[in-house]
Parts: C-alpha cells; structure tokens; sequence
C-alpha cells in the first residue's frame, strides 16, 4: 500500500478518519486498510500503462492520492462524501493521469524503463537518430 491509517491522521486527523468510518462496521480498522488496499489497486491500474509493478519502493508522490483516494472510497461507501473529498479524489485521479502519460515523474524513486525499439538499449524513453548532413561550412 501506498500510504497507512497513520498517514491519514498525521494530514487528516483523527476525527477525519472516524468521521468518514462506517459506524456499522465491525471492524473499523480493517474498514480503512481495505480502503488504502482499494486505493493502491486503483493507483496501481494507472501506473501500469507505464511502468512494471509492483514498483520497488514506495514513491512519496503516491502517498497523498492513495490517502484521497481511500477516504473517498470509505466516504462514499455510507453518504458522508463532501465536495471536498470528491474535489481531492478528482485531482489524486488527474494527478495519476499525469504520471501514467509520462508528463509527472514520480520524484527520485523515478523508475527506469526500457523503450521498445531502442537499438541503443537506452532506458531514458528518448532515442535520437539523424541523416548525415549535406550542407554546411567548408563543404562544396
């Protein structure tokens, strides 16, 4: 999982987490970590488009929409959903759209990936090629 029950209180608080809890669930610990699970799984179909998983480490970028994510599944899940958490899960979603295009890395846990069709083997994702020039100085 991307981010932990105390994850969500350090941001959150504790009154948060009860807040948006089934009250009519046995277990309201396993309630939360099925959650993060679900939203792990969800943030792992859109890193799939780019990279191998399971990824190893847990990047940092991913811990915030993993917590937004959770607390709109738990939320939604008995009618305590507000603008604000379906306003934090629309942007985790677009921030995850983001790093699935390649156009936001996950930081400095930065997997490298290998480009297909590469002859060079390079795992940057750019591979430059170019025709010997024609033109140019001191040439007839």
């Amino acid at each position: 999982m991307y981010a932990t029950r105390d994850d969500i209180t350090a941001i959150y608080g504790a009154e948060f987490l009860e807040d948006i809890t089934p009250a009519d669930v046995a277990d309201p610990n396993g309630a939360i970590d099925e959650a993060l699970a679900d939203a792990s799984a969800e943030i792992d179909g859109y890193l799939s488009a780019r990279y191998d998983l399971p990824l190893g480490g847990q990047p940092k970028v991913l811990r915030r929409p993993c917590i937004d994510i959770a607390a709109y599944v738990l939320a939604n899940s008995h009618t305590r959903l507000t603008d604000n958490i379906e306003t934090r899960y629309t942007q985790a979603t677009a921030l995850l759209t983001k790093i699935s295009d390649g156009r936001v890395g996950l930081g400095l846990a930065e997997p490298s990936s290998a480009v297909a069709g590469s002859e060079t083997g390079t795992t940057s994702g750019a591979d430059f090629t170019a025709r010997p020039r024609r033109f140019g100085r001191g040439r007839g």
